[in-house]
């Protein structure tokens, strides 16, 4: 549709799925767990979604200008003022490991805005499309999907642990911790390597992937003797799947630093938005809908929300690596844009039953 801009639109696309929905999320189960109940946290959680409505109208109209600069940048400076609230808060309670996790979160969410922050600039200085455009996108993408979103998955996830006094290996969760962080700053050089930066980079990349799957060994440890109880059946799926998806970004991630594969990932879009959407929505918002469910905020009644989400998770990620294979189908290439708007309704449609289960359990509270 060549009236349709498509880059305007996929800016509050991400945007509504970094800040509206994970960072939202975290914003909330970060007060609700360690119950700071606050008005001005209410007043300043409303005048950050007046920022994200107004970034829907903005983007789509205008892309990457004054107006959608200027919403973006004082939505992180509302962060910034959250983050400087909620640590002051972290200090009146006994320091745990979900804590730690929580507050590493947000830093590292604080140190991705650097990137968005340096575009306006670019874009101004006519750098607009350039290799260092890329640099700070590539820059923001990673300490998002590796560092923010994982710490905050991982801090929620220890918090139900403490919260039901279910016994885990702290001295393995702080390895796991360390690891993480350490890894997140060498993996950075992987999100480079398109430009052809030198082996030397690949080297860094590939340490850090590697420091990153011991990070995930301890973790295996750490789940493997843990004794759950209870746990709702849909939450059960959603975790494995979830975690299923993690090992498989660690792996994706280390074969990622061969050069080969790094030139491979560049030149077709479709694998990198399939990576995305495996961290995006195989680990992050598999873990949030499970945590909501074990959380009792949303109360399935079916499994018909669980079972659309895994297919149109499962269908869109076949379709965008298989539809780009050489030894791709001519009835798939025929019917690509087809596929992945069926399964992208399926997972609309499963969000939607979410929503739906959610409102009615809420108004009951």
């Amino acid at each position: 549709m060549d009236w349709l801009q498509f880059p305007n639109w996929l800016h509050p696309h991400s945007h509504n799925m970094f800040l509206g929905w994970i960072f939202n999320t975290f914003f909330l189960a970060y007060l609700s767990n360690y119950l700071f109940y606050n008005r001005r946290y209410k007043i300043l959680f409303t005048i950050m979604q007046m920022t994200l409505a107004s970034m829907l109208i903005s983007f789509p109209l205008q892309g990457y200008g004054v107006i959608s600069i200027v919403l973006s940048s004082l939505h992180t400076v509302f962060v910034f003022i959250f983050c400087g609230w909620i640590f002051k808060d972290f200090k009146k309670l006994e320091p745990t490991v979900s804590i730690w996790f929580a507050k590493v979160s947000l830093i590292l969410f604080l140190l991705s805005s650097v990137g968005p922050f340096t575009l306006g600039s670019l874009v101004a200085n006519g750098l607009s499309q350039t290799k260092w455009y890329y640099f700070s996108v590539y820059y923001y993408l990673h300490f998002q999907y590796n560092g923010f979103f994982i710490f905050g998955v991982l801090s929620l996830f220890f918090q139900l642990l403490e919260e039901r006094g279910i016994p885990f290996n702290i001295q393995f969760a702080r390895k796991i911790g360390l690891l993480l962080l350490i890894s997140v700053f060498p993996t950075y050089a992987l999100s480079t390597l398109w430009a052809e930066p030198g082996l030397f980079f690949n080297a860094i990349g590939f340490v850090g992937a590697l420091i990153q799957l011991l990070s995930l060994y301890y973790f295996i440890q750490t789940i493997r003797v843990l004794k759950f109880s209870n746990i709702h059946q849909s939450a059960g799926t959603l975790l494995m799947l979830a975690f299923a998806s993690f090992t498989l970004k660690c792996v994706l991630q280390l074969i990622s630093a061969h050069p080969f594969i790094a030139e491979l990932a560049f030149n077709t879009r479709p694998y990198v938005i399939a990576y995305l959407h495996l961290v995006m929505i195989g680990v992050v918002t598999f873990f949030l809908l499970a945590w909501y469910l074990e959380r009792k905020i949303i109360v399935l009644k079916f499994t018909l929300a669980i079972k659309l989400m895994i297919l149109g998770f499962v269908g869109s990620e076949l379709t965008l690596i298989m539809g780009n294979t050489a030894y791709t189908s001519a009835l798939l290439v025929t019917h690509y844009s087809i596929l992945l708007f069926i399964f992208s309704l399926s997972l609309a449609l499963s969000i939607g039953i979410f929503l739906r289960c959610s409102c009615c359990s809420l108004r009951k509270v």
